[in-house]
């Protein structure tokens, strides 16, 4: 698509240095409405052109040719697509982050997938990419830059759905990457050193306009591997061990036990089965489970990976298998910042008014934000103006206005009352903040996390 640059602000119309928060606001709503057939095009043309994670090339690329039509300095290619630029306030103050994804998710009978990759944008993150144009933009163009002290990154991010772990374990052995999340690789890379918080919002079919969920879960992902023998299915069948009917014994063990996990803790679990590929007359030796282990907090999932490996290990116990379990650092639970989500309520509802908003406790979804939340202060609000379930063949936009205009204003407007002026809200919410993990404490968990085990009968 083209891009056309936002145009200036007539002489007079911008809030001048000296003006007030609520001027710039107003200025910022303006223009994000005038430009709301840019913004329109922008998250269409995303969403009818959908790429896998870490490999978001033509999407990475819009961004970048979006933010240097704008006189920014773009850095590319970070964790294989990241894009991100920095506009500077008059003064130096906090460097916040506006986020945007930029990868879909594989749902092969989404009636816009790509026909080879299976890939859709049923998650909404076409709409991140408007929201990120138009804040940007929106903020260019008012000249908000004199009126801020800080910085506002704007950064698009790389594989935000949890790649399938046949691919990114090749792309581990490659050296190309070393975790699965496209946030987990640009803390390892340092890109994110020296931000300081980040907010971004998600789409979500069954919220109001905007709202906002406080916590997430996190997971784990694991892999089973059963190895039987191979032998003749219906001549030889006492010479062989069903690799098949070891990984069926472990699924029903998995099912028999989620009565047994506390409300309270939000978990999930959630298993595919892999194919076989045996022929029908031989006793299948190898088969492979994938799953996520979902919950709430650390403890939690991890109580629950107890008894998932122990199903795992009785069902190669009762058919005298073996089983190879392969664990994978997935992604922390999200905890939202509660001061950035009053902000940003304050403004949702200024915009929308009381009955536009909503708000909830958990979601049991998870997002490599989580991760993130764990280092700085995250907001991670959610829109509306989709229909059909995030992830489905259903999902879609359906209001443009509600899914990609409005929530860039709410992104825009929040970034001014963090910075504006002296930059007294960011630097008080920063002062109170107290990150749970370090950058190198997080990585040290995150690799510690993987590992692999055999079981098999002594």
């Amino acid at each position: 698509m083209t891009v056309v640059p936002p145009s200036p602000p007539p002489p007079g119309a911008a809030a001048p240095r000296g003006g007030s928060a609520a001027g710039l606001k107003a200025r910022i709503a303006d223009l994000v409405d005038a430009d709301g057939a840019h913004l329109t095009a922008v998250g269409d043309d995303v969403f009818a052109h959908p790429e896998l994670a870490f490999r978001e090339f033509r999407t990475a690329d819009l961004v970048a040719r979006e933010l240097r039509a704008l006189g920014l300095t773009v850095e590319e290619g970070l964790a294989q697509t990241g894009v991100r630029a920095i506009l500077a306030g008059s003064r130096p103050g906090p460097r916040i982050c506006v986020l945007a994804e930029l990868d879909a998710v594989r749902v092969p009978d989404h009636p816009a997938a790509d026909p080879v990759t299976g890939a859709a944008h049923a998650c909404g993150h076409n709409a991140q990419v408007a929201h990120l144009v138009g804040v940007a933009r929106a903020l260019v163009a008012a000249e908000a830059a004199g009126q801020l002290r800080g910085e506002v990154l704007f950064f698009a991010v790389p594989a935000e759905e949890y790649v399938d772990i046949d691919w990114s374990g090749a792309a581990r052995a490659a050296g190309r990457i070393e975790f699965a999340g496209g946030k987990q690789e640009l803390v390892r890379l340092g890109h994110f050193d020296g931000v300081r918080l980040a907010m971004m919002v998600h789409a979500h079919a069954d919220s109001a306009p905007l709202g906002l969920t406080w916590s997430h879960t996190g997971f784990l992902a694991k892999r089973a591997r059963f190895l039987g023998r191979a032998t003749h299915a219906a001549a030889a069948p006492e010479h062989g061990v069903n690799a098949l009917g070891a990984a069926t014994v472990a699924l029903h063990a998995i099912d028999a036990q989620r009565e047994t996990f506390a409300d309270r803790d939000h978990i999930r679990v959630h298993p595919v089965l892999r194919p076989a590929g045996t022929a029908l007359n031989v006793v299948a030796d190898e088969v492979v489970v994938d799953m996520l282990i979902r919950g709430g907090s650390g403890d939690a999932i991890a109580a629950a990976e107890v008894r998932v490996d122990r199903s795992l290990r009785a069902g190669a116990l009762a058919l005298g298998a073996a089983v190879e379990l392969t664990t994978l650092p997935g992604y922390l639970p999200l905890v939202v910042d509660r001061t950035l989500g009053e902000l940003f309520r304050r403004n949702a509802v200024d915009l929308l008014g009381a009955a536009g908003w909503s708000e909830g406790p958990w979601s049991t979804a998870s997002t490599d934000a989580g991760d993130l939340s764990h280092l700085m202060p995250v907001l991670h609000p959610t829109h509306g103006g989709c229909a059909g379930a995030n992830h489905s063949a259903g999902f879609r936009i359906v209001d443009p206005w509600l899914a990609y205009v409005q929530p860039a204003k709410a992104l825009a407007w929040t970034v001014v009352d963090l910075l504006y002026g002296d930059a007294r809200v960011a630097r008080e919410l920063l002062a109170g903040h107290r990150p749970r993990l370090t950058r190198d404490r997080y990585l040290e968990l995150m690799r510690a996390t993987a590992r692999q085990e055999t079981y098999r009968q002594a």
